[in-house]
């Protein structure tokens, strides 16, 4: 795992039943009473949005493995959605933790709010007395995306997502995803993971002898499961302005990109592709009647923390992200379908 810094917790409170004043006057006591609280450096207010107490600790963990590089008022709520019947009420833990940088504590929050009934469909009503001013709220959703009008949207700045991590059998994950991006910049950390794939792909094409190729592609494949097959799929034939009918996708366990060119009356391959289940990218360039180039690198580390404070340093808008979901969208929408889930 990454190079961990140490966190001390200097502070905490816990109750159930608790209004929303009472937690934020439980986060300026604590600050109050705790002298090395004074110095806080929060970049971002970030809200994680969960469904059970597990995902809830698996959020906490990664948000405790982001503290050091992204220090911020983190807020998770756990919207209950297994007791639709269950009255209004919400049950908070608030912890102030200190992390040493250059001989003082600098200071951040984490808050934990379980929230049931009617109150977890209103969560903007929740977040917003918690919002630090003149710093960007990040809606986090490590295993789900909003529902249509979602009132929580109206009050982020950036949602960060991960298409293959929602399970939504039947749904149409990259569909939604795209209907998102036209409203709120996302970061997908599922295109993320796909970085190496596309820079290594484009890096074929360098030099003289490979760049005209790009300009005469006849076939695309690419393999792998839903999500990352259709947003690669999605974004070459965006990229290369090919029509849907070049573009062949196939079901893989893991991912692999081989564009087809002629050019000059030779036939080029160019290859990007895992090797089985180690963790290593193959790239091949083969020209006919011209050079081969092989290379294989070692993929790179993708800590769940580390995927998340890239996702969080990125403003605006990705539009190269929104032209590979639009693309995969003509695709679904060629094999006359809709997009169904990213397992």
């Amino acid at each position: 795992m990454p190079e961990s810094t140490t966190v001390t917790t200097i502070g905490s409170w816990e109750s159930d039943n608790v209004t929303i004043g009472q937690v934020e006057n439980a986060l300026t006591d604590l600050r109050r009473h705790e002298q090395r609280a004074a110095v806080r450096t929060s970049v971002l207010t970030l809200v994680a949005v969960v469904n059970t107490d597990a995902e809830a600790d698996g959020a906490r963990q990664i948000i405790a493995d982001l503290g050091a590089r992204h220090p911020s008022r983190s807020l998770i709520i756990v919207a209950v959605d297994d007791e639709p019947d269950a009255a209004n009420g919400t049950d908070a833990s608030v912890w102030v933790r200190a992390i040493e940088r250059e001989g003082r504590a600098v200071c951040f929050e984490e808050v934990v709010l379980r929230v049931r009934g009617n109150a977890r469909h209103h969560l903007d009503s929740i977040v917003e007395p918690f919002a630090l001013p003149d710093v960007p709220m990040v809606v986090w959703l490590p295993a789900g995306l909003p529902s249509p009008g979602d009132p929580l949207m109206q009050a982020a700045n950036r949602v960060v997502v991960d298409s293959r991590a929602v399970a939504e059998a039947g749904g149409d994950v990259l569909a939604r995803s795209l209907t998102l991006a036209k409203r709120l910049p996302v970061a997908d950390l599922s295109w993320m993971r796909l970085e190496q794939w596309r820079s290594m792909l484009t890096g074929l094409f360098e030099g003289a002898v490979y760049r005209p190729f790009l300009g005469a592609v006849d076939r695309v494949e690419v393999r792998g499961n839903h999500g990352p097959r259709f947003l690669l799929g999605g974004w070459l034939l965006r990229r290369l302005n090919l029509p849907p009918v070049r573009v062949h996708l196939a079901r893989d366990d893991h991912v692999s990109v081989t564009i087809h060119g002629v050019y000059d009356g030779r036939r080029g391959t160019f290859t990007v592709a895992r090797l089985g289940a180690e963790r290593e990218i193959k790239s091949c360039v083969d020209i006919e009647d011209g050079p081969k180039v092989e290379q294989t690198v070692r993929m790179r580390e993708q800590w769940p923390s580390l995927a998340l404070a890239s996702a969080l340093t990125r403003f605006g808008h990705d539009e190269i992200y929104e032209e590979a979901l639009a693309g995969a969208r003509d695709l679904r929408l060629a094999e006359g379908d809709q997009m169904g889930p990213t397992p």
